[in-house]
């Protein structure tokens, strides 16, 4: 034992450990490439994926950012009605605090001016006269952005019209034009109106002709203009909605019950089939809104798309189409005969608008509710 060296007692075990060490590097080296490889081709991908995201994002860029200027350029092409002066007068209605933020609309209805076309009446000054229309309405949205209503006046109901005395108050836009009434519509309600505008009513069959149609329900069978329309649910298309509207076996109240509940067919299924919610705009809906309407010069197109976003939240549960009461008239019988307000229950709907509660007034008044058709 004596004679055996340390050192050649313990270079065995060195070469072992050293083979040992040398192997476990190599492994470590090896394993460091692979993770090198591993990095590269990951980074390699990443760069790849990073690309084709970059594209990506960029290509929906460029689509939303077109449609974005594509919808303001059909909104451009709407027709802007000049010089509404009612609309900027220093003693309109004041909004209660607490719903500056809502905004009305008043709705008319022509059936003989073809919005974009030029000359007098709604097209032209606010000062011209105006063919009666027999459709006046409240389009309200709340302050809170989640609903509102479709207020219809009746256009034969007798109001005091401004230095004119009392007469029906479509009489306003045969005497001033659009100023004339908004005006007597805002001294009989006291809400403040931001916005004027007029729907062709011929324009509505290129509107519902885009949508396919939409369906109404019919109370009975009837006959207008050659088109059948049997009791129950009934499709109107671009072929008979004008008939079904200009409906001759009703009176002029019950005329604006058949235009209540087509508008509120229209909303319905824009708002359901998300048809003006970008990126998959329907463009052709949107083309055919923008021909059949008419707008107050005010009306900028950023308001128009909010509007036309909030509109469909009139088919919630914060929303409702009302018509104000009268006391007398009916939906079948009376023609254009001349009817008056019921002015407690009138007046109550007057200060839902103003406090943005018509849902909660048609909740106490179900009888306003605008029905499915006349009954």
């Amino acid at each position: 034992m004596s004679d055996t060296s340390t050192p050649e007692f313990d270079a065995p075990h060195t070469d072992a450990a050293l083979g040992a060490e040398w192997r476990t590097g190599r492994r470590m080296r090896q394993g460091a490439r692979q993770q090198r490889g591993k990095r590269s081709r990951l980074r390699r991908v990443l760069i790849g994926t990073g690309v084709s995201l970059g594209v990506l994002v960029m290509l929906v860029s460029a689509v939303v950012g077109g449609g974005y200027f594509y919808v303001n350029h059909v909104l451009s092409s709407i027709h802007r009605i000049p010089s509404i002066a009612a609309l900027d007068a220093a003693d309109q209605p004041a909004v209660p605090a607490g719903f500056r933020r809502s905004m009305t609309v008043l709705l008319t209805g022509s059936a003989d001016v073809v919005a974009g076309q030029h000359g007098r009446g709604v097209l032209g000054s606010s000062t011209e006269p105006q063919d009666k229309s027999g459709l006046i309405a409240l389009v309200h949205l709340n302050a809170n952005r989640r609903g509102g209503a479709v207020v219809s006046i009746p256009p034969n109901a007798v109001v005091r019209i401004p230095r004119h005395g009392r007469m029906p108050l479509w009489e306003a836009l045969s005497i001033g034009g659009p100023s004339l009434l908004i005006r007597t519509v805002e001294r009989l309600t006291h809400v403040r109106i931001d916005h004027y505008s007029v729907l062709d009513f011929k324009g509505l069959t290129g509107i519902v002709g885009a949508m396919h149609g939409v369906f109404v329900r019919v109370p009975f069978a009837f006959t207008s203009e050659g088109h059948f329309f049997h009791m129950g649910i009934n499709h109107l298309g671009p072929h008979n909605v004008l008939a079904y509207v200009r409906q001759a076996q009703v009176s002029e109240i019950g005329r604006v019950l058949l235009q209540s509940n087509l508008i509120r067919a229209i909303l319905r299924k824009i708002a359901r089939r998300n048809m003006f919610a970008s990126p998959m705009i329907d463009f052709a809906v949107l083309h055919a809104v923008a021909r059949a309407l008419s707008l107050d010069s005010n009306f900028s197109n950023t308001e128009v798309e909010a509007l036309a976003i909030r509109l469909g939240h009139l088919d919630g549960k914060d929303g409702t189409f009302v018509t104000a009461p009268t006391i007398n008239g009916s939906p079948i019988t009376g023609d254009s005969e001349p009817v008056f307000l019921n002015r407690r229950i009138s007046g109550l709907l007057w200060r839902a608008i103003r406090h943005d509660a018509v849902a909660a007034f048609a909740l106490r008044f179900p009888f306003t509710v605008t029905p499915i058709a006349p009954a």
